[in-house]
């Protein structure tokens, strides 16, 4: 009697994992897809993991056990895949656990499309909860059937093998193999069968839960400061850029370098400052090899202390390049911009060095207006089953137009969340909600183009949709001690772009053809010389506050710059005539005047 085979083989390699191979192994076993088979690989275990496959072996036909000696995890994987005999090919770690219906979610869409494989979301398990990972955020923001990575590059972010289906037809056929003795061995093989996939279909909900063992973030940054671990990681992407050079679509390579850029190469960048010497030496020589076949112009898009690390990087220039790590971990947040010219630059070391002669572009930075925040619907939680999506939406006052902008995750470590010693700056209803974090850039010029330019404001919204249930605000809870500020930025064309929160909790957009802003002041001669940048009219500087007398002084201007002097008595004489106890003007105990540019036709200004 001939037993058909069965639809899908899960492969799951074991070494020395007996605290969580039990519940890996149950939520293979209580899958809402039951035909299943599972081949069990013990790769030399010398724990009592094998005892516990062995049981699963006697209990359920359908486990499978598979013993040889330690070669590690590349070789226990292929060892599985080569006595897969299922229509369908999955991989799983023994420490990791998938949720219910994982593969009635991969297999569904499979059966209908004929994709090459499915690919799921991915969520973070620890010991307190699950939690969606950043780095996949876009790549599964939604479900998108029969599409391929060249219609949608996110995806080159998805570069793991177990949260994906394989037809195992297309496996057999390509020859993947898991390179043997090299660690991230799933990039040579995931990469290039995303290129190589007539489709994939792409799941949103998550369909695995990946492990963070206690300590794992102090371990993955140790793993990093190892020799083998930075070489494997070249190699791996080194592997990935040869393919793509022969087999790949036109400019596809160019895509994979500068997400090797952004990615993969920046998570051994960053911990340079942590580093021996010899390693330091490693990194520039393999890296630079690389970047050197790679082509220029990878790190255009990049924020500007990203370009610069990378700058630094490309001449060689590590002590500098140290010093800038240690900037970016310590100063980088309280360092605001400086003004150049028309544009705005980041207050980098360096930026000024006559001898390095970094060029100004390396600092520039992006026009872009960046919200940030916690959004979630209160009753439901974190979400387990599938993440929730967050949506920012500016409308225009008036006639309705919008601008939705994309939003992500932000990465908090789970110590965070949890431990309040460690949560300065955020109330405990925060820290506890701070796994619903986003962020969203909102170019200021769409505003431009979406609004047919003319001056007027725009009100932001976030939308929240989870669990079936969709709630939209347009006012927020500040519950941080550090008050949200108004942020202003000038574009290069003369048109002004300011986002402010109001008391009330909205937060509005403003955009505007005539401006001024003070960037500087100093004494001189008994009296405060302000010095700004303005667009449009305006000849006068009003100072005024209650009770005292409006008092105004000439504008001294050279194109958009201008400067005035303000006499020090003549402040004093108002402050003396002044009410004593002025209502709204206290600031931390000083008294505050409000200022206003006037004159020549053109509107007060605040």
């Amino acid at each position: 009697m001939t037993v058909p085979a069965p639809l899908v083989t899960v492969v799951v390699p074991v070494y020395n994992v007996e605290d969580y191979l039990t519940a890996c192994l149950e939520s293979i076993q209580f899958q809402t897809l039951e035909d299943l088979e599972v081949i069990m690989v013990d790769d030399g275990s010398t724990d009592g993991s094998r005892a516990i496959a062995e049981g699963f072996a006697a209990g359920d036909p359908r486990f499978k056990l598979i013993t040889q000696e330690n070669g590690g995890l590349s070789r226990a994987r292929n060892t599985g895949a080569d006595a897969a005999t299922g229509e369908y090919l999955a991989f799983v770690d023994s420490d990791d656990v998938i949720p219910r219906e994982a593969y009635e979610l991969l297999v569904t869409p499979l059966q209908t499309t004929g994709s090459d494989f499915a690919t799921g979301n991915v969520h973070r398990l620890t010991t307190t909860g699950v939690y969606p990972t950043r780095f996949l955020a876009r790549a599964f923001d939604r479900t998108r059937l029969k599409t391929h990575i060249t219609k949608f590059r996110p995806l080159l972010a998805d570069r793991i093998v177990p949260n994906k289906l394989w037809r195992r037809s297309f496996w057999v056929e390509h020859g993947y193999r898991f390179p043997e003795g090299m660690l991230h061995e799933d990039i040579p093989v995931v990469l290039p069968a995303h290129f190589a996939a007539s489709s994939v279909d792409v799941i949103h909900e998550p369909v695995y839960l990946y492990r963070i063992r206690e300590g794992a973030d102090l371990s993955i940054t140790q793993r990093r400061l190892e020799k083998r671990a930075l070489l494997d990681r070249v190699k791996a992407v080194e592997h990935v850029h040869d393919y793509l050079a022969k087999e790949g679509p036109k400019r596809a390579r160019r895509w994979y370098a500068q997400s090797v850029v952004a990615e993969d190469l920046r998570y051994y960048l960053d911990v340079l400052d942590g580093a021996s010497d010899e390693y330091r030496e490693l990194f520039l020589e393999r890296v630079n090899a690389f970047l050197d076949r790679a082509g220029r112009g990878l790190y255009r898009d990049l924020p500007a202390i990203d370009r610069l690390k990378w700058h630094l990087v490309r001449r060689r220039l590590m002590p500098e390049l140290l010093q800038v790590l240690r900037f970016q971990k310590e100063r980088l947040r309280e360092t605001p911009p400086v003004r150049v010219g028309r544009r705005w630059c980041g207050d980098y070391p360096f930026r000024t060095d006559r001898e390095l002669k970094i060029p100004a572009s390396v600092y520039r930075l992006r026009d872009d207006l960046v919200i940030g925040g916690y959004a979630f619907i209160a009753g439901l939680g974190a979400p387990t089953r599938e993440s929730q999506r967050v949506t920012v939406t500016v409308v225009r006052r008036g006639q309705l137009l919008r601008l939705r902008i994309r939003t992500s995750a932000i990465r908090l470590r789970a110590k965070v969340v949890h431990r309040p010693e460690v949560t300065a700056g955020t109330t405990q209803a925060s820290a506890d909600a701070q796994w619903s974090g986003f962020e969203a850039s909102l170019p200021p010029r769409k505003l431009r183009t979406l609004g047919r330019w003319r001056p007027g404001t725009w009100d932001l919204y976030v939308t929240v949709r989870a669990g079936g249930v969709t709630r939209r605000r347009s006012r927020f809870l500040v519950d941080s001690p550090r008050p949200v500020r108004a942020v202003d930025h000038p574009l290069a064309d003369g048109i002004f772009v300011k986002a402010s929160p109001a008391h009330t909790g909205e937060i509005a957009v403003h955009l505007s053809d005539g401006w001024a802003s003070m960037v500087g002041h100093r004494l001189v001669d008994g009296a405060v010389e302000l010095s700004g940048r303005m667009h449009g009219q305006g000849s006068t500087l009003r100072f005024a506050r209650p009770g005292s007398e409006k008092l105004e002084y000439p504008l001294e201007r050279s194109g958009d710059d201008f400067t005035v002097r303000v006499p020090l008595e003549d402040l004093a004489a108002a402050m003396d005539t002044a009410d004593p106890e002025p209502h709204g003007t206290e600031h931390g105990g000083a008294r505050v005047w409000n200022v206003w540019l006037v004159g020549n036709g053109a509107p007060a200004r605040r």
